[in-house]
């Protein structure tokens, strides 16, 4: 069978690297090369900033309602090509078709309605009242697109991360250059290259490669007016440096290690079901997903029986098999790293509730597995408590104080995601409010809308997406101000230097 080999897209062509080298991609689950993704440089980043910075000469003049129109269209195309862009994307992921169908895709379709229609509503000019003074002017704040924006994805939900940067990107008037995750690019490039003929020349580009060579050239790049990147933290604090010398804009969507605290009155089925669901959804290589759970001594022993035994109930396997609810890790490297810290836990002490390994699967001896893992007895000075894991491992703290509860959730360097599991939700709200981060889940987990903004606080990163307020990100303020006083005398600020003159 014949595998694709995807160029670049720049300019609305395929253009293939100027280096000549591709990049083999792995399905995780079988161990197969599925594709080849051009291995983009410095170079090639320079042409798609130069198409980017030409298209955006016309782009930016466009009428809002042209814009609209254009992004409602790709909801057309993307249901046209719907079982195509499935398959390239859980084949170089991993993820489950049945996960793609039920959350991915339906988040794309609503994230392009909310652009589609909230765009012409937004307020790009703004009429503050008129003062008297000095004199009576004519004031206008317009909000215009910065220019030309680097959108940098991560391996995990790569088709979704790239049209929630994308979309508010180009609905403010932007020109993009989108680099995927070097390990699973082929839905991105597909589903950007089948949206060209709805868009000029040049406003929606692709450069695929390492994040070394193609992701350092976008971050430095002096015809880059912003960088948008959802990844590591220590990737991030990089972006951040190299964007600092020509002062881009940049949002950093990056880690968590979200807490969960399980009060006394907590529903034991829902609470069980609820932050199994927290870890192990993408089998943990999601961000927000809730990774210590802080569960009241009342309820402890009952509630982490009844996560061991849905544990137990999963069925890792292919991600096109309707059946399989646990998949595996995206890639080598991180499988071997997830095994280290569940390795760490034992060597710490922590205790092994179940799980505690890697997993073999009948018929996929490539796969890259790992057991749902479940500590318990975890202690604040462990490194599975402290750092992201980015796996199916759940750490469990047993606590008698709620005061000690919030301290410890808190202590903590990031602040993306943290919830409460509770009987009353009018208590739980008091908690979640109490919580430093930036999306609060009571009784629920994973939950998100495209009514909220989504972002961190602390070292999860800056800036917000998802919904129509995340066009301020992408776009500068620019103040107009007019007098139509045209007597130099009637002017009041004027005889502060023209004094009897």
């Amino acid at each position: 069978m014949s595998i694709p080999t995807q160029n670049h897209i720049i300019n609305g062509a395929s253009v293939p690297p100027s280096s000549g080298q591709y990049i083999d991609l792995v399905d995780p689950v079988s161990g197969q090369v599925i594709g080849r993704a051009a291995s983009g440089s410095a170079a090639d980043v320079d042409q798609a900033v130069a198409a980017a910075a030409e298209a955006f000469k016309t782009w930016k003049l466009t009428s809002v309602s042209e814009r609209a129109n254009i992004i409602a269209r790709m909801t057309l195309v993307l249901a046209a090509n719907m079982e195509e862009l499935l398959a390239l994307e859980a084949s170089c992921t991993g993820l489950a078709v049945t996960r793609l169908q039920g959350f991915d895709i339906p988040a794309v379709m609503q994230f392009i309605q909310i652009f589609a229609e909230g765009l012409e509503s937004y307020p790009f000019v703004e009429y503050p009242p008129v003062r008297p003074m000095p004199e009576a002017l004519d004031v206008k704040v317009v909000k215009q697109p910065l220019g030309v924006c680097g959108l940098i994805t991560a391996w995990n939900g790569p088709l979704f991360l790239a049209f929630l940067k994308m979309l508010p990107a180009i609905a403010a008037g932007n020109t993009v250059i989108i680099k995927p995750a070097e390990t699973a690019s082929l839905a991105v490039v597909r589903a950007m290259e089948l949206i060209q003929d709805l868009l000029p020349l040049g406003v929606v580009n692709v450069v695929t490669g390492h994040g070394s060579d193609v992701g350092a050239a976008l971050s430095s790049h002096p015809g880059i007016a912003k960088i948008s990147f959802t990844g590591s933290g220590r990737t991030g604090v990089m972006i951040q440096k190299e964007a600092a010398d020509t002062m881009k804009r940049v949002t950093l969507e990056l880690g968590g290690k979200g807490p969960g605290i399980v009060l006394p009155d907590a529903p034991l089925e829902l609470t069980a079901k609820g932050a199994t669901f927290g870890f192990l959804l993408g089998s943990g290589q999601i961000c927000i997903s809730g990774t210590r759970l802080f569960v009241h001594e009342s309820i402890h022993d009952e509630l982490v029986a009844r996560m061991v035994e849905l544990v137990s109930k999963l069925k890792a396997g292919s991600q096109f098999d309707a059946s399989t609810t646990l998949g595996p890790m995206a890639y080598r490297a991180h499988y071997e790293r997830v095994l280290g810290y569940v390795e760490s836990g034992k060597a710490e002490g922590a205790t092994v509730a179940c799980g505690g390994g890697p997993l073999e699967v009948e018929g996929l001896p490539d796969a890259m597995f790992v057991q749902p893992t479940i500590f318990t007895g975890v202690t604040p000075d462990m490194k599975i408590y402290k750092e992201e894991i980015f796996g199916p491992v759940l750490s469990v703290i047993r606590y008698s104080n709620i005061e000690e509860a919030i301290a410890m959730a808190n202590d903590s360097c990031f602040g993306l995601s943290a919830g409460v599991w509770t009987g009353d939700p009018i208590a739980g709200q008091e908690v979640a409010y109490r919580l430093e981060a930036g999306t609060v889940w009571v009784n629920d987990w994973h939950a998100v809308t495209g009514d909220i903004s989504f972002g961190g606080h602390k070292q999860s990163g800056y800036g917000r997406e998802i919904n129509i307020s995340s066009l301020e990100g992408y776009l500068e303020t620019k103040n107009y101000l007019t007098s139509f006083e045209t007597d130099p005398s009637a002017k009041p600020f004027f005889g502060l230097v023209h004094r009897g003159v």
